[in-house]
């Protein structure tokens, strides 16, 4: 195929490429709003939201600091931490959960049942799990070893049944804050550090929000 035959409506073929990554992007951003919007998403931010609250109200005193929906690089991708919390004990990784209903199993796969409706869950635990050694591999990095780094994973909704190994609720997450020992960690050093390792491709990061499931 010779240039000629590559140009069109007067086009050549440079053109059409930066026209294709165009309508990628925008068929992207369009995928995203629908998934944005959808109740299922809109039920997880307000989740996300009541947490954030809960967090920042329980660690005034304390001075914390606190990155809610960050986005981490992952190898060549990336992944998104509800909340990161930084204290002077270190790092609480928080998944939220904003569903209804009850959730039963064990394992990788749990079961989400509300109504008449049954849906597989992936375990949270091992979600968060993902989430902590993705932290843990950025904390070793920057030569920050000896820094704890904790868990949650919190359930805000009050209509929501669960074994309590696989979460907490809200006061669940009040009382395992305030168990959290002082080890003399510097949270804005922390946080400045996190805070500047965030992925910053708006594209990249409307795919990792198109792409989460179980909000």
């Amino acid at each position: 195929m010779d240039f000629v035959n590559i140009t069109l409506f007067g086009l050549d073929k440079k053109t059409w490429i930066l026209i294709g990554i165009a309508a990628a992007a925008a068929l992207l951003l369009i995928l995203y709003i629908g998934v944005h919007f959808s109740k299922g998403k809109r039920k997880g931010r307000a989740a996300e939201r009541k947490v954030a609250k809960v967090l920042k109200k329980l660690g005034k005193k304390d001075h914390i600091r606190i990155i809610n929906n960050a986005y981490l690089p992952l190898y060549n991708k990336a992944c998104e931490v509800d909340h990161l919390v930084f204290g002077r004990f270190g790092i609480l990784v928080v998944e939220t959960k904003g569903i209804s209903g009850s959730v039963s199993g064990s394992g990788k796969n749990l079961t989400h049942k509300i109504g008449s409706k049954t849906h597989k869950l992936y375990n949270p635990q091992l979600q968060n799990k993902t989430h902590m050694d993705n932290v843990i591999h950025h904390l070793k990095k920057g030569g920050f070893d000896k820094t704890p780094v904790n868990g949650a994973v919190v359930f805000s909704a009050r209509d929501i049944q669960f074994p309590p190994e696989i979460g907490m609720d809200i006061r669940g997450l009040e009382k395992f804050y305030n168990s959290l020992p002082d080890a003399g960690c510097n949270q804005d050093v922390l946080y400045n550090y996190f805070s500047d390792m965030q992925v910053k491709n708006p594209l990249k990061k409307m795919w990792i929000r198109t792409r989460k499931k179980n909000d």
